[in-house]
């Protein structure tokens, strides 16, 4: 930064030679063009010097700004950060990866970031990677039991549906699992088949954790015959036209898949009377409704359905139609506002037929979480309901009601929870129905649902 000072200087002194010189000759418009030319040459210079800096030294103080900002106000802004991993521990991770940033990729220290985000044990604690969903590898995956069956492919692979992924690169799925579940943050391991799944079809994750050092991918599958398949893939953009699903393939379409996902109300929630089996069904996705997505700050908070209006449609339902069951299904609901439910509820227990046990059913699962298993706890203690399903991937006790921190340079979100929830003391993680159901593969593909089904068949 001297010399260049040293160099404007210089600049300057033969600026004013050439002007006293020319001012004499009266070659004033002469002047003018070359304290243009020595303007624009400074001007090139300091450019060059700037992007010379932004490429080098200027990135990695950026990172380490960020890093240091994250280590300032995440445990100052959480509930409690420190309830799982030791300060000096955390404290350690950060100081590591500030000596690293010179030597990592960018992609590699926002996971580097992510990892030290989900040591924290909190579920609602962590870190958006910001990857670009539209480059991933053109699969979906699903945890049947102890199998990972591909349930989407793209249309050139369509044979490889249903099959198992059993390595990538060689690499035994096991082995990759246990290093992308670092990745996450989680308090169970329900939570961690939600997300796992996710992220193994992001090349940058495979790069990171060294299963590939490029976009181009060997993926190995076993059927059910033990006859294995390779195929090589490069990520891409799946679309609905361009990928398969079994469900495209299903010979019936289960309850659960009975609605319009181009509605915006019936993603959230819908309802509908199944006459033959005097089942009221009512799938609850997302607690949310047009009051809240304003509170949350949604621009199209308008195109939110109004909540009450639909609790009165399906209370209307349920005492106009010969109902022997309701059938709440909570498998797909990751959270938003508890309230919600906790109304409605109140509602039901004022209807005389659904009062005895055997009347309500709830459905939980690995999706279930944050306020979706408020809901499963709101309808134990309020209710006589039974519960059927899975585990649910959210803690009942734990922290929640999120804020977000966005790092200043990289602008990363970092979501934290403010608030700890002690919602029972039967539970140490997930809520665990009365009934615990394992959805087989061989009956999903025929398009059974194996929870639905064995509520359908429950007698007193």
């Amino acid at each position: 930064m001297k010399d260049n000072k040293k160099e404007l200087n210089k600049n300057n002194s033969i600026e004013k030679t050439w002007f006293k010189f020319f001012k004499r000759k009266g070659y004033i418009l002469f002047f003018a063009a070359i304290i243009t030319v020595f303007t624009s040459c400074n001007m090139v210079n300091n450019k060059q010097f700037s992007n010379n800096i932004s490429s080098g030294d200027l990135r990695e103080q950026h990172w380490i700004d960020d890093i240091d900002y994250l280590h300032e106000n995440l445990p100052k802004s959480h509930k409690n950060l420190y309830h799982i991993i030791k300060e000096e521990d955390f404290d350690k991770e950060i100081l590591d990866l500030k000596n690293d940033v010179p030597k990592l990729k960018d992609y590699e220290i926002k996971c580097r970031l992510a990892q030290i985000v989900a040591s924290v044990g909190d579920a609602h604690t962590s870190l958006n990677l910001g990857f670009n969903n539209s480059n991933v590898y053109p699969l979906k995956l699903y945890w049947f039991d102890a199998d990972l069956r591909v349930v989407t492919a793209d249309k050139d692979h369509k044979d490889i549906l249903g099959k198992k992924l059993i390595n990538i690169n060689g690499i035994p799925i096991d082995e990759i699992m246990t290093k992308v579940n670092s990745l996450i943050s989680h308090e169970n391991d329900q939570w961690l088949n939600v997300k796992n799944v996710q992220y193994i079809m992001m090349p940058d994750v495979l790069k990171l954790l060294s299963v590939t050092s490029e976009d181009k991918v060997e993926f190995s599958f076993e059927d059910d015959s033990n006859n294995i398949s390779k195929i090589e893939l490069y990520p891409s953009n799946p679309t609905s036209d361009n990928t398969l699903k079994i469900m495209d393939e299903m010979p019936i379409k289960p309850l659960r898949l009975q609605f319009n996902p181009d509605n915006t109300t019936e993603r959230l929630y819908w309802y509908k009377y199944i006459p033959e089996d005097k089942i009221l069904y009512f799938q609850y996705n997302e607690c949310i409704d047009r009051k809240v997505a304003k509170e949350y700050g949604y621009s199209d908070y308008e195109s939110y359905p109004d909540f009450d209006d639909f609790s009165n449609g399906l209370l209307k339902e349920i005492t106009d139609n010969n109902i022997d069951k309701l059938v709440v299904d909570l498998r797909n609901n990751t959270g938003g506002n508890s309230t919600l439910m906790t109304t409605l509820i109140s509602k039901l227990n004022q209807i005389d037929k659904l009062k005895d046990k055997g009347k309500i059913f709830v459905l939980v699962g690995r999706q279930t979480f944050s306020s979706g298993v408020m809901a499963a706890i709101d309808f134990l203690y309020e209710t006589k309901a039974i519960f059927y399903g899975e585990s649910t991937g959210g803690n009942v006790n734990g922290y929640g009601d999120i804020l977000n921190l966005v790092l200043p340079y990289s602008k990363l979100q970092i979501s934290y929870s403010t608030k700890y929830f002690q919602l029972s003391d039967k539970y140490k993680e997930g809520f665990i129905p009365d009934t615990i159901i394992d959805q087989s593969f061989d009956h999903y593909k025929k398009g059974i649902d194996d929870v639905y089904d064995a509520i359908k068949i429950y007698t007193n």
